[in-house]
């Protein structure tokens, strides 16, 4: 199988030691541990050593990106695939995923994500133009599904990627992932540099694996601070990868938030409120 899998860990010995079993035997498994502690560190180390795994210490918390492209920095196949530590894969989704990489027309595949209890949990949305901004300010949206930033992972701009496979030569075209952020929307930074080379996404309803979501986050923050920390990141992806037009769509976008806030007044909805005016105001 000519692909090598890159699980980023954190703290949590656990949730890696599944996914790594549940993953294909014939692939090369990298596992980078992103700067836990000594104790998790050496429960990794040995089971890797056990499983004939490959185990990569960062030093310390190096964040997303750059704890994925330190993994990828220690592969030697084709085609890569990278792994949140938090999912177990199903028989056959590598397999299925790395079929759609065939097409050299695809950028990357993306399976269909569920969670722990069976439910559909594969989230896209759509890149952040003006008519998007503009229909979420006025409140369009809520009566035109088109122009919502959600979009059915069929008709996404872009899609979450908690275990997201591409061909080695495509991620090194693209730089590797986006390191500009510590945490969340390096999926959307990564679709957007893949629909500048002109490729597609695949979506692979058949490729299936059950993903635990915002596992290691909420282990540091609450659902407020998640809400906060994500909006201000796909403000701040939005702003930086689509010009001055996506600038002033992003405004329009984070003047709706806030009408929403100040109409709800949920602490969700303020969290995201201010998450959406740092995302606008970060440099």
């Amino acid at each position: 199988m000519d692909v090598s899998i890159v699980v980023l860990a954190w703290e949590d010995f656990e949730r890696t030691r599944a996914c790594v079993r549940s993953l294909p035997s014939a692939a090369e498994i990298v596992v980078v541990d992103n700067g836990s502690s000594e104790e998790i560190r050496q429960a990794l180390s040995g089971f890797c050593a056990q499983q004939g795994v490959r185990y990569v210490q960062s030093g310390s918390n190096l964040g997303y990106a750059r704890g994925m492209n330190l993994g990828v920095r220690h592969t030697s196949r084709a085609n890569v695939i990278l792994s949140n530590n938090d999912i177990v894969v199903h028989d056959d989704a590598v397999a299925r995923l790395l079929a759609a990489l065939a097409d050299p027309a695809v950028g990357a595949a993306f399976p269909a994500v569920v969670t722990p209890e069976g439910v559909p949990q594969t989230e896209g949305g759509r890149f952040l133009t003006m008519r998007v901004g503009l229909a979420h300010a006025t409140g369009l949206s809520l009566v035109a599904p088109r122009l919502r930033i959600v979009a059915p992972p069929e008709e996404a701009d872009w899609l979450t990627g908690p275990f997201v496979a591409l061909r080695r030569s495509t991620f090194d075209t693209i730089g590797g992932v986006d390191e500009t952020s510590f945490f969340y929307s390096e999926d959307m930074r990564l679709c957007w540099a893949l629909r500048q080379q002109g490729l597609r996404l695949a979506y692979v309803r058949e490729a299936v694996i059950m993903h635990e979501d915002d596992a290691t986050a909420r282990r540091r923050w609450s659902e407020e601070e998640i809400s906060q920390r994500r909006t201000r990141e796909f403000i701040r992806a939005s702003r930086d990868t689509g010009g001055r037009r996506a600038r002033v769509a992003a405004t329009a976008y984070v003047c709706g938030t806030l009408l929403r806030a100040a109409v709800g007044g949920n602490p969700v909805r303020r969290a995201i409120a201010r998450g959406a005016v740092e995302g606008l105001r970060a440099s």
